[in-house]
């Protein structure tokens, strides 16, 4: 009589783990010591960053955030209210991560973020940089998830003097099998994207999502007409 007790005790703790694990690589820190590293690949806005979970709720680290140019011809999504279609922008920030709140419920998770940088705005042009000013980034993130569905929604603003990106985002995905714990789960996800002052146009991009204990990989088709993709990785 005691073994089923037992085994739901096993079984309860195994679901905790595998949706603590699964949860962790899908925000932007994961446990207390850890240090997760990603690269996201655009047509439009590319970024590496790192962060160091110093504890469970803040963590620290840097970013690198590119927006290229159109090329001689100007001729690309982006938006005609910047001053120079064929000028790449990039931010380099020194980011904060705090958790503000955080909500444990029946088999799932859901949690507040705020997103902080400062450091510097440049632009370049034939390869020589023509500007460079103090920028700061300001951000919050929501997330509610268990092991087959996840929802997020993010926003940040990107400031220098003369200059404010922004970069809106909602996601919404579904597990297409169980999570394995040393295996892959991939997942099926939806991103609505919006970046006024870099492109007027919505973007709507289907991804493949692949979830591993310590890896994620999307990799997604813009209906702006490109591939985009990323990889993160939690040690």
């Amino acid at each position: 009589m005691k073994a089923r007790p037992l085994a739901a005790s096993l079984a309860c703790q195994l679901a905790i783990q595998l949706i603590a694990t699964g949860s962790s690589l899908a925000l932007p820190m994961s446990y207390a010591g850890s240090t997760t590293v990603g690269v996201e690949l655009d047509h439009i806005w590319s970024s590496a960053w790192f962060s160091h979970a110093v504890e469970r709720q803040l963590g620290v680290g840097m970013s690198a955030q590119v927006i290229p140019g159109s090329g001689v011809d100007g001729e690309n999504q982006h938006s005609h209210d910047r001053s120079e279609l064929n000028t790449t922008e990039s931010f380099l920030l020194l980011d904060s991560t705090h958790l503000l709140k955080r909500w444990n419920m029946d088999r799932a998770q859901s949690n507040l973020w705020l997103l902080a940088g400062v450091g510097t705005y440049q632009t370049w042009n034939n390869e020589r940089v023509s500007a460079v000013r103090i920028a700061a980034r300001p951000g919050l993130q929501f997330d509610i998830e268990n092991t087959r569905l996840r929802l997020e929604a993010k926003g940040q603003l990107f400031l220098a003097s003369g200059v404010e990106r922004s970069m809106l985002s909602a996601t919404t995905g579904v597990g297409l099998t169980p999570p394995r714990y040393e295996g892959v789960q991939p997942w099926l996800e939806v991103q609505v994207r919006a970046m006024p002052g870099v492109t007027d146009q919505l973007e709507i991009i289907p991804k493949l999502r692949l979830l591993h204990r310590r890896v994620v990989l999307d990799v997604g088709y813009s209906n702006l007409g490109s591939i985009t993709g990323s990889v993160t990785t939690t040690f």
